[in-house]
């Protein structure tokens, strides 16, 4: 199994950046993964059309990235919440059904494009907005905490 995550915006403070790079060195032991950030479109105006063309976009560039054959799986704010081991036991079903790369995208500021949000599995960390720099962090130690439960590495208790 592979993981791939996509997120908008690029140039995250020192402090994420080494949490990030942590997480994913964690991870190669387990699972191949790669961070591709796609450039934010520059907002110039705060009209709800203006955000939806620059989403359009943003998401043109996010497919451009997604590989052949994926499971795509958006993080979406009013996505189900999801315990770490249910997380664990999608991605296991994942691998047994032959699926080699889950690639996970998460959004800017505004969100991600309706057009990519119509997957069967879409996950959330709940109604709270978290800034996206941080979200992948949280969604890398998730992502670990799931390949521990499955590798039965003490960590995940």
């Amino acid at each position: 199994m592979k993981f791939r995550i996509i997120a908008v915006g690029r140039g995250a403070p020192k402090p994420i950046k080494t949490m990030v790079d942590d997480y994913i060195k964690r991870l190669q032991r387990m699972a191949p993964t790669l961070l591709v950030e796609i450039a934010e479109e520059r907002r110039t105006t705060a009209s709800s059309s203006n955000t939806a063309q620059l989403l359009k976009k943003e998401a043109g560039r996010i497919r451009d990235k997604i590989p052949p054959g994926a499971v795509v799986v958006p993080l979406e704010i009013t996505a189900p919440i999801i315990s770490s081991t249910d997380l664990a036991t999608k991605i296991n079903r994942q691998a047994d059904s032959g699926e080699r790369e889950i690639c996970f995208i998460i959004g800017g500021p505004d969100g991600l494009d309706k057009s990519l949000l119509n997957n069967p599995w879409k996950i959330s960390f709940g109604p709270m907005t978290f800034p996206h720099m941080l979200v992948r962090v949280m969604l890398l130690e998730q992502l670990y905490r799931a390949m521990t439960i499955l590798e039965r590495v003490p960590y995940h208790r």
